[in-house]
């Protein structure tokens, strides 16, 4: 039998777009499928049209609440699926997610996948030319290379491509109540730096995430207090030398240096560091200074770092 998939829909006042939103996880025609829409007591069209399609959920509400976390944190507590995901009112997922996710998680140990997402508007074009594709956070690292820039930028993959095994909420907890804006890239964060990696189905684009004025990160000013908390939240999780480079970079931030930095970077050290490893292979083993863990880990394995 397919494992249960939990899809929990948050909504409030998304009338133009639930409709979609609604139709895009159930003509994925997954055959255990617990699907329920959390709604804040919506004053527009939303209820009219969840009605229409109630009997194909397993179930729905209506009621205030205190914003998108509280709907979603009841959403996953009120279901009981082994694989989890949400998907806001205003995007959609993409003809055949379910089934390559599922898939995914069947072939390999991992506690969660993230796919690809295409950015569309409001009239269902596309907005980019390529994907969002996923990363590991180590491939957002600039120099000098550590975590601290996993909380700087911060790292995060395509929310709606993002698929997780109910144990990581049992073992992490659900999502932050106190964040409005940033929530999933700190539950992202939460994952990786208790050693969970996602798999990465960088080539599967499974949602369409649609741009339009009243969407949360149709301004992003508004997700930096919020992502500014992350220093204090891992502080405690990065080595010294870390926590020096994160108050560094913060600083260099700050000031506009941080983009003349990037440029140095790419001109002068990229370079020398690309030469010196082609180098490496004329130099005699005994010789050759030795290559830190995680230059040489397995690909989607947790770097394992030392106190500096």
């Amino acid at each position: 039998m397919l494992p249960k998939l939990s899809i929990v829909t948050p909504s409030f006042n998304q009338g133009a777009f639930i409709e979609r939103t609604i139709r895009s996880v159930l003509e994925q025609r997954y055959e255990n499928l617990e699907y329920v829409i959390v709604d804040g007591g919506s004053t527009d069209e939303s209820v009219e049209i969840i009605r229409r399609y109630e009997d194909d959920l397993a179930w729905w509400v209506s009621e205030p609440d205190e914003g998108q976390t509280e709907a979603i944190n009841k959403g996953i507590e009120r279901t009981s699926g082994e694989i989890v995901a949400f998907v806001n009112s205003d995007d959609h997922y993409l003809p055949g997610a379910f089934e390559k996710v599922v898939r995914a998680f069947a072939e390999t140990d991992a506690k969660w996948v993230a796919g690809a997402a295409i950015d569309r508007d409001e009239r269902d074009r596309d907005l980019q030319p390529e994907p969002w594709r996923p990363s590991q956070p180590w491939q957002w690292e600039r120099r000098p290379l550590g975590r601290q820039w996993w909380l700087m930028l911060p790292w995060c993959v395509p929310q709606p491509s993002a698929f997780w095994r109910r144990e990581l909420f049992d073992e992490l907890g659900l999502f932050r109540t106190d964040m409005h804006f940033a929530f999933d890239a700190e539950f992202e964060l939460r994952c990786v730096f208790a050693g969970h990696m996602p798999l990465l189905l960088r080539g599967e684009v499974l949602s369409a995430r649609v741009r339009h004025g009243e969407q949360k990160s149709s301004d992003m000013s508004r997700f930096r207090p919020e992502i500014d908390r992350f220093r204090e939240i891992y502080w405690d999780r990065l080595t010294p030398r870390e926590r020096r480079r994160l108050n560094l970079a913060r600083a260099m931030t700050r000031s506009g240096l941080l983009p003349r930095w990037d440029d140095f970077n790419r001109a002068m050290v990229d370079p020398v560091l690309r030469f010196g490893g082609r180098m490496l292979d004329y130099v005699p083993d005994r010789w050759r200074p030795p290559i830190r863990h995680r230059d040489r880990r397995p690909p989607g394995t947790f770097p394992q770092r030392g106190n500096g």
